[in-house]
């Protein structure tokens, strides 16, 4: 009897054990602000950062309130809202990495909410 308790015991503290440590984007990146940023009518090829390689896929060209040009690879949650010819006027959430990590560079860009979408 004394064994089977024993097993038991073992088998349920894996349960508890397991995995303790809360996993994903809130633990890799922390929030900065939300901006306004303007999103061209087409996409671009852009350089993995620190480097002279150009990526396969086009990312968002976008203009920042200080009307500084960039290129970002991706802008979470804005995919199904893009249409190729049109500018937006979106709201976004900016997430920083929380550690410099090889494999986590540069911000993190998510939708919050579309203020205006004009033809071009």
């Amino acid at each position: 009897m004394t064994k089977y308790t024993f097993i038991i015991l073992i088998l349920t503290s894996f349960f508890f054990v397991g995995c303790t440590k809360e996993e994903g984007l809130a633990i890799t990146y922390k929030f900065i602000q939300k901006d306004t940023i303007t999103v061209l009518s087409h996409k671009a090829y852009y350089f993995y950062p620190g480097t002279s390689i150009q990526s396969t896929n086009k990312g968002y060209v976008v203009v920042k309130r200080n009307m500084e040009k960039e290129i970002i690879p991706t802008i979470i949650g804005f995919d199904s809202v893009y249409e190729e010819g049109y500018e937006y006027l979106i709201i976004v959430k900016i997430l920083s990495p929380k550690k410099t990590m090889p494999d986590l560079y540069g911000d993190r860009y998510e939708y919050v909410s579309l203020i205006s979408k004009k033809r071009i």
